[in-house]
């Protein structure tokens, strides 16, 4: 465990990615903003690390997530009805993904990025000015996201041991695998 990990009855010092809270005004007092911060066992230094690791992965999965968007709106030709479908469940499954990491973020007391911007500066994918991604782009964009969620699982287990967060990496990956898979049987 070493000393990474906070003892449940400590209390670690305040960072930046803490949830605020502003108390109203009551007329008499300016209101009061306490910065109420998760002590769910892990170090602060230890959580901004695994917050920034999983904004990278928010970024990574909101860019694919809108390729394959871009795939099934526009996908034409042989196959279309088979690959329409296709596309369109994956897309589905990306978004879920998205709100799962967002949501493991904010548990961290971190602040889960949400724009075009961040998402483009922060993403290990390329996003690319191809004018339909393809079925080939998609099918290296899931590998590439699955090792790098490889490498950001070794991470947060050995370097954080934040075991919630490896349990949903290991099952974005998983859902990554068989998205490749998917689009790799169909080639």
């Amino acid at each position: 465990m070493g000393n990474k990990r906070n003892n449940a009855n400590n209390i670690s010092p305040l960072i930046p990615i803490q949830s605020i809270i502003v108390l109203g005004d009551d007329g008499y007092k300016p209101p009061q903003k306490i910065l109420i911060e998760p002590n769910i066992g892990l170090a602060s230094d230890v959580r901004q690390p695994v917050v920034e690791i999983l904004n990278t992965s928010l970024a990574n999965e909101a860019v694919l997530t809108q390729k394959t968007r871009g795939a099934h709106w526009n996908v034409s030709g042989p196959g279309f009805f088979e690959l329409h479908i296709l596309f369109e469940t994956q897309y589905k499954q990306l978004n879920e993904i998205v709100d799962k990491i967002a949501e493991r973020t904010r548990m961290l007391g971190g602040i889960a990025i949400a724009s075009f911007e961040e998402f483009l500066t922060h993403a290990r994918i390329e996003e690319k000015s191809i004018k339909v991604p393809d079925i080939l782009h998609l099918l290296a964009d899931h590998e590439a996201v699955i090792r790098f969620l490889r490498e950001d699982i070794r991470k947060c287990d050995e370097e954080y041991e934040d075991e919630g967060t490896v349990e949903l990496l290991v099952g974005v990956m998983s859902l990554h695998e068989k998205m490749a898979w998917m689009l790799r049987s169909y080639i």
